[in-house]
């Protein structure tokens, strides 16, 4: 692992990285929409081999394990130790023959030339360098292979997050600015850095469509708090707050997000950009 991808491996085996693997049905359910759009821009054909980057749980692999069925192969690779656990069970309890990497995408040796298609559903913006990231990828990718991956656009288009931090940030201690280019949830959100990284890796004719979904955050008020604060966008914010901070937080976001509720519950929109390139 090259040393500026361990801040990320400390945190995804951390506490966060036990909460999302804990979380994994309710944000299976949350990121559903992106999920579908994904699957249908990578268009995995029967017979292909796949990798999937920052794989998480498993969910994108084992529905892409489903689409290439026996005769292709698909290979998740993840930091998250707890998380993969996770798809290893998941695997075993469906039979499927996905397949599970613990490891870094920027250093791990890939047979070269080996597959038709990498996806990734929310995975590639927390590389220290993107670009060497993908690098590698392309170096594992058959010729004519492609690449398909959803990430988030700006912060200011996703309410989903910024709703839930504008009502904490008051509470907070202030915070030195982060640069928008720093790994993390937005480090994609300006299109043509994303395609100056995808054309400095090796691929080429990169096409980036804006995607925009609904969130459900929660039936009422509470529970959308909850999922803001416990394993959402709070939560690497809140990681070391006292606990008094915590339920002042929790009080503020849960009367913010109340002026949000309507049939079913407490939605909000999230923006993201669907990109696809060639190897």
């Amino acid at each position: 692992m090259i040393p500026s991808n361990r801040a990320q491996l400390a945190y995804w085996n951390g506490p966060i990285g036990h909460m999302w693997a804990e979380a994994q049905e309710k944000r299976d359910r949350d990121h559903a929409p992106m999920t579908e759009a994904l699957l249908a821009l990578a268009a995995a054909s029967p017979g292909e081999h796949v990798l999937d980057i920052g794989c998480g749980s498993g969910t994108t692999t084992l529905r892409l394990a489903q689409q290439v069925g026996p005769d292709g192969s698909v290979t998740g690779i993840d930091l998250s130790g707890p998380m993969l656990t996770v798809a290893a069970h998941r695997a075993r309890e469906s039979g499927s023959l996905a397949q599970f990497i613990e490891g870094d995408v920027t250093d791990h040796h890939f047979e070269p030339k080996h597959f038709d298609l990498a996806v990734s559903q929310f995975g590639v913006m927390f590389f220290a360098d993107p670009a060497q990231s993908l690098a590698n990828v392309f170096a594992a990718m058959k010729e004519g292979g492609r690449i398909a991956f959803v990430c988030w656009r700006a912060s200011t288009e996703n309410p989903w997050s910024a709703v839930p931090e504008s009502a904490a940030k008051p509470l907070l201690p202030p915070m030195e600015p982060v640069p928008p280019d720093a790994p993390g949830r937005y480090s994609f959100a300006n299109p043509d850095r994303v395609k100056s990284i995808l054309l400095s890796a090796g691929f080429h004719a990169p096409d980036i469509q804006t995607f925009d979904a609904r969130i459900h955050l929660g039936t009422t008020p509470e529970d959308a708090a909850s999922s803001s604060i416990d394993a959402g966008p709070l939560a690497r914010t809140l990681a070391e707050a006292d606990e008094d901070t915590r339920k002042r937080v929790r009080e503020a976001v849960t009367a913010r997000l109340a002026r949000e509720m309507g049939p079913g519950g407490v939605y909000l929109n999230a923006g993201c950009w669907l990109v696809a390139a060639k190897a």
